[in-house]
């Protein structure tokens, strides 16, 4: 088979499509695009392959240009860019988040790896890993940046952010009923197993369905005000510290100071939907 290389242009034809993969570029061998092409059945498109759609499945791609890799492009082609994606999460709040559900899926494994282990240390501060995880994104950057700058923009955009909350209080509860249980040596599997199925199923309905559909809401505008609020969260918040594991839980008091100082992040994020103008 052929290993000549070609860079192709392309754009997705999903109309749900996520703003991070929508339009890009990919670099493969001739004969691997002509497979492509002839399974997509459609002149001028081709089925993406593995790796290539961030929800994961095979989707049409219109070809928008192509040329031989080292060659200079082609009458109206752009200049050759890397292979993916046309745009950087760090230029977009859907794309961040969704990079960011890739972080939390690793958490989720080293979790995992940990049960199996029985190791209840290295569990602990996995546990702890995620929990801040699940402050800084689910908690503040969604509840505090996202839903209140999508308010009116979104069709169902109410009954959608009511549903996504309780999965976020759900995983939490389990989660905190994981690491107290871890306080005395013991590892709940039933618990911990209902968590990552349930923190699991939600990042699919987010990066599947609700993203989508928020992604095509938003203007520059609102996407710009939405990562100024994202960015302020980031630099204000600081990780909680695992802790020592067979100490007391927090009292009362303390507890009320760590609400206060997440409460403290949250306001410097509070933006409202719209125009600029």
């Amino acid at each position: 088979m052929s290993q000549h290389k070609i860079d192709i242009r392309y754009r997705c034809l999903h109309p749900s499509c996520c703003v991070n993969c929508r339009e890009g570029y990919l670099t493969m061998s001739e004969d691997f695009f002509k497979e492509l092409s002839a399974s997509s059945g459609e002149e001028g498109a081709f089925k993406s392959p593995r790796g290539a759609c961030r929800l994961g499945y095979s989707q049409m791609f219109k070809v928008i240009s192509v040329k031989n890799v080292g060659e200079a492009a082609v009458s109206g082609a752009a200049p050759s860019a890397p292979e993916m994606p046309a745009e950087k999460p760090s230029q977009d709040p859907i794309a961040l988040l969704v990079e960011e559900h890739k972080d939390i899926l690793k958490i989720l494994a080293d979790i995992e790896e940990h049960v199996r282990k029985r190791d209840v240390d290295a569990l602990w501060v996995s546990t702890n890993h995620l929990e801040n995880h699940l402050q800084l994104h689910s908690a503040l950057k969604e509840e505090e940046v996202l839903f209140p700058a999508m308010r009116g923009l979104v069709t169902f955009g109410e009954g959608l952010v009511s549903t996504i909350k309780e999965d976020h209080r759900e995983v939490l509860s389990l989660l905190h009923t994981v690491r107290d249980a871890l306080r005395d040596n013991d590892i709940l599997d039933g618990i911990v197993k209902s968590m990552i199925v349930s923190l699991k199923g939600h990042i699919r309905k987010e990066d599947a369905e609700f993203f989508a559909l928020v992604s095509g809401c938003l203007d520059s505008c609102v996407r710009s005000k939405i990562m100024d609020g994202m960015s302020r969260i980031e630099k204000a918040f600081v990780a909680a510290p695992a802790g020592d594991r067979k100490a007391n839980p927090l009292t009362s008091s303390e507890r009320e100071k760590l609400d206060e100082a997440i409460a403290a992040v949250r306001d410097l994020a509070h933006i409202d939907g719209g125009c600029c103008n």
